[in-house]
Order: structure tokens, then sequence, then C-alpha cells
């Protein structure tokens, strides 16, 4: 796929690239091959991978990358005596998309996408949203069948939830895939969603793993969404 350069890979974070569909694709310069020079407006060909970036090829004339001056290695910082200072690199959080956004993507381009990682925002954004959308189908339900099928002989209104039903069905699977990629940016199995159906207190353990932040470093699943290839380095884990 082609695409143009919005942000180059750095410190505060990886780079962007603005697909030909009109996607973002996050990458890491260790994906650009001959040592290509990206910058902002310039055009490269990539392999998309969910929302990342690979085997990117910079297009029209680029410069190889001069390799970097040798800097020494700055000492740790002095602490008390007997303690052991940890060595700690904190991530740069990439800037959330908007909730709307993750929601859509979840229902169209993600919809069975098991594989990957999904950071805390996307799946709320998502739970937001079909939460939204649920009452709404709940509202039109109800205001069709007492137009359409009246009351019944008590007098109360008849309700058929088809619309809702029909919605529920639709978003089983993106909510599952959803879910799973939640638990794989904690480094967790994706099996671990079966722990919601333990009685009483399995919604709530899953629940709790929703909450929690991602990893900043990589994992099998792929670099953190939030924190793209930063790491975190500590002397005690």
């Amino acid at each position: 796929m082609r695409g143009e350069i919005l942000k180059p890979d750095s410190p505060e974070g990886p780079g962007l690239i603005l697909g030909e569909d009109g996607q973002r694709y996050r990458f890491s310069q260790l994906q650009v091959h001959n040592g290509a020079v990206l910058r902002p407006g310039g055009k490269v060909d990539f392999v998309p991978t969910g929302d990342e970036a690979r085997d990117i090829y910079a297009l029209g004339g680029v410069q190889p990358t001069p390799p970097p001056a040798y800097t020494p290695p700055r000492q740790a910082p002095s602490s008390p005596a007997g303690v052991q200072a940890p060595l700690y690199t904190g991530g740069v959080a990439v800037p959330a998309e908007s909730l709307w956004t993750y929601f859509t993507r979840a229902l169209t381009k993600n919809f069975v996408q098991f594989n990957g990682r999904a950071r805390r925002s996307e799946y709320w954004g998502y739970t937001l949203f079909i939460i939204l959308f649920f009452i709404a189908a709940i509202i039109v339900d109800v205001i069709v069948s007492v137009a359409v099928m009246g009351t019944d002989s008590y007098g109360d209104p008849i309700f058929l939830p088809i619309i809702t039903v029909l919605f529920a069905l639709y978003s089983i699977l993106p909510s599952l895939a959803i879910t799973v990629r939640r638990l794989h940016d904690q480094d967790l199995s994706g099996w671990l969603y079966l722990i919601n159906f333990i009685p009483y207190i399995g919604g709530i353990v899953l629940f709790v793993f929703m909450l929690i932040d991602s990893k900043p470093a990589a994992n099998k699943h792929g670099e953190s969404p939030k924190y793209g290839s930063a790491a975190t380095i500590d002397t005690f884990a």
C-alpha cells in the first residue's frame, strides 16, 4: 500500500503513516528498509498489519541514515547508601484517536480481529457507544412496537425487541474480539475471557482487567498501541 509520512519515528513516540485507505498506521524505524530517512510528507510503500506498517520502502530519492555519533552513557543518579536505584524508562503515550473512531473501526475493520493489542481508550470508547446504541435500539423498538402492535388485552404495550436482538447478535464477535485484544495488551491470554462465565466473580475480575493500563513493553502480540516501541526497564522485575 502507498502512504504519506505524517510523523517520523522518534524518542517521543512511533512514526505515523497516512495510508491511501485513509487510515493511520504506526511504524518503527526498524521496519524501514535500505536505511532510508523518512521525513513528513515523504511517500512510502508498506505492508499494513492491523494498525501497524511493516516492510516500509521509501519512494523517491532519499539519503541513507548516517551512523549516530557515539554518546558516552550517563551515570545513574546516586542513591542513599544501601539502596539500589532501579533503572526505569517510562513510555511516552501516543495520543489516542476519537472514541467514535474506535467504535466504528471495531464494528468494521476489526470486526473479527482477534490478533494484536487494544489500548484502554479503544476498549472503553467501543463500550460507551455500544451501550448508547443498545439504549437507542430499545427506544426505537418500543416506539415501533406500540405503533404497529398496540396493546394487549390488559392495556399493556406489546414489546417486540427486533432491532435490539439483531444489533446484539451483530455485536457479539466485535465485542469478543476487542476484549481479547485488551487482554493481549496486558500480555495475557485471550482465553482468560472465559473467566467471565464464572458466576458472581468472573465478570468483576474481567472488568478489573479492562481497567488496567497498557504495558509499555512489546510482547508476542505486538508493540504497545499506547506507548509504541517504548519499553519499561526495571532491575527488580
